[in-house]
């Protein structure tokens, strides 16, 4: 166990912690700019996302970046919370610096986005 990160990773139910040197990740609400009358505008929050960038990754997980093709069960902790969410990996990179990144975010479910369907396709579901 790696006593000196204050976070544990788990992809697809194994340990990583230690394969990785430092993560940053967020959990961004969708925002809409509702009009209002005279031009003003009012922000409302929509559902939450969730984004990661592994600093340093080993080559096992830098074997994850797949273009976002392929969905992995992540759980993020610190102490006793945890945050279980399904991402995508989408791409690797090495910075100026020379150090890696590995960028993966919250899992699209495409059968819950918005899709223009035909009203006869409507009457069928």
């Amino acid at each position: 166990m790696s006593e000196s990160k204050r976070w544990r990773l788990w992809i697809d139910d194994e340990d990583r912690t230690d394969e990785c040197d430092d993560l940053d990740f967020g959990v961004p609400a969708l925002v809409y700019n509702a009009p209002g009358d005279e031009g003003a505008r009012r922000s409302v929050l929509g559902p939450r996302g969730f984004w990661i960038a592994l600093t340093g990754p080993s080559e096992g997980l830098s074997a994850l970046a797949h273009d976002g093709k392929q969905v992995h069960r992540l759980k993020l902790a610190f102490g006793a919370e945890a945050i279980p969410v399904p991402v995508e990996f989408h791409e690797e990179w090495t910075e100026a610096s020379g150090v890696r990144k590995l960028f993966g975010c919250l899992a699209s479910n495409r059968d819950h986005e918005p899709q223009w369907v035909t009203e006869s396709q409507l009457a069928e579901a």
